[in-house]
């Protein structure tokens, strides 16, 4: 999760919303210490992740799209990563 305190954590941008479940979202926040991309399902973090740039949590968010994080009806364990 974001740092503690950081002024930027109410600002994110959706990258992708589960057709599935719309629940099921995948945000990058912005946070004094990078961009961290989350999965959420409404108020359950599922994924959390900090990278350096911007370019490298959208490439990660569409990995994870690629691997079915994006319609979870079908993951037995949804909140673990191999």
């Amino acid at each position: 999760m974001a740092c503690f305190g950081c002024p930027y954590l109410q600002s994110y941008d959706l990258i992708w919303r589960s057709a599935e479940d719309p629940r099921v979202i995948c945000v990058m926040l912005w946070c004094c210490a990078g961009p961290e991309l989350q999965i959420r399902r409404g108020d359950e973090l599922l994924l959390d992740e900090f990278f350096a740039t911007r370019l490298m949590v959208y490439d990660r968010a569409e990995q994870l799209r690629e691997e079915g994080w994006e319609n979870p009806a079908g993951k037995e364990a949804i909140g673990t990563t191999a």
